[in-house]
C-alpha cells in the first residue's frame, strides 16, 4: 500500500496531482473548442470556398466528412486522449492511494487537502465523462448513422426518411451537452448559457434540413451563415483561458503550514 512519507513529499504529490487534474479539465475544455472550430466554423469556411482544393472534382461539401473536419477530429481526439493521461497520471493515482495509507497520522489541514483533492477529481471525471459522451454520440452521429444512410440507402424510401428523421434529432440535441459542459468549466451566467442553447437549436435546426420536413422550401444553407458566430464565441474562450477565470479557483495550489515540532 502507498504511503506519503515525509511532510514535504506529501504535500507535494497532492499540488502535482491537482495541477495534472487543472491541466486535464483544461485539456477537455479544449477539445470542446476544437469541436465547435471544427463542425461550425470549419462549415462555413468550406461552404463560402475559403477553404478548397484546387481540383474542381473533389470539393468538399458541408453534409458529408471531408479532410478538413476529419483532421480537426484527430485533432480533437488526441487532445482528449492527452487530457484522459492527465486525469489517470502517475501523480493523481500516488496522491488518491496516499490517501487509504495515511488516515491514522493525518493532521487536520492534510484531511482538508485530501477532501479537496477527492473533490477535484469528482468534479474532472464528471467533466471528462459527460464531454466524451457527447463526443461519442457526435462520431457516431457523423461516421457512422449519417453516413450509413447516405451508403445504404441510396434512393430514398420510407426507412431511410426514418432513419434520417432520427439522425436529425440527435444531430439537433447532442450539441447541447458541448454547451453544458462549456457553461461548466467557465461558470457563464445564466443569460450567456441560454443564448449558445438557443443559437446551437437554430442551427442545427437549419442544418439538419429538418425544416424540410415541415416546409417547401430546405433552408440548410442558412446554417453556414450562422456559423460565422461561433468565431467570435472561440475568440471568448481564449480570452477566458488567457486571464483568470471561474474555473482555475477549483485548481489552485494548496499552502500548506508545517507543524510546530
Amino acid at each position: 500500500m502507498f504511503r506519503l512519507p515525509g511532510f514535504d513529499n506529501k504535500y507535494t504529490v497532492v499540488n502535482l496531482a491537482v495541477k495534472d487534474l487543472g491541466l486535464s479539465a483544461l485539456l477537455t475544455f479544449i477539445g470542446i473548442n476544437f469541436r465547435f472550430f471544427t463542425e461550425n466554423t470549419l462549415t462555413a469556411l468550406v461552404f463560402f470556398n475559403v477553404i478548397q482544393p484546387d481540383d474542381p472534382a473533389n470539393r468538399y461539401d458541408i453534409h458529408s466528412p471531408s479532410p478538413p473536419d476529419m483532421a480537426g477530429d484527430v485533432v480533437t481526439i488526441i487532445t482528449l486522449t492527452i487530457a484522459y493521461f492527465l486525469f489517470t497520471s502517475h501523480n493523481v493515482k500516488n496522491a488518491l492511494n496516499g490517501i487509504i495509507g495515511d488516515n491514522v497520522k493525518m493532521d487536520n489541514q492534510y484531511i482538508k487537502a485530501m477532501k479537496y483533492l477527492k473533490d477535484r477529481h469528482r468534479w474532472v471525471k464528471n467533466f471528462f465523462c459527460v464531454t466524451l459522451t457527447g463526443f461519442g454520440i457526435y462520431f457516431f452521429s457523423k461516421y457512422v448513422l449519417s453516413t450509413g444512410i447516405e451508403v445504404v440507402f441510396v434512393e430514398s424510401n420510407a426507412v431511410s426518411n426514418i432513419l434520417s428523421f432520427i439522425s436529425s434529432i440527435i444531430q439537433i440535441c447532442y450539441p447541447f451537452i458541448f454547451v453544458y459542459v462549456y457553461c461548466k468549466y467557465l461558470f457563464v451566467n445564466v443569460v450567456i448559457a441560454l443564448l449558445l442553447y438557443i443559437f446551437f437549436f437554430i442551427r442545427n435546426l437549419f442544418a439538419t434540413g429538418l425544416l424540410g420536413f415541415v416546409g417547401y422550401y430546405d433552408l440548410h444553407v442558412a446554417a453556414p451563415f450562422l456559423d460565422w458566430l461561433t468565431i467570435p464565441l472561440l475568440f471568448y474562450s481564449i480570452g477566458c483561458i488567457s486571464v483568470h477565470h471561474s474555473a482555475e479557483k477549483l485548481f489552485q495550489k494548496i499552502e500548506f503550514k508545517k507543524r510546530q515540532s
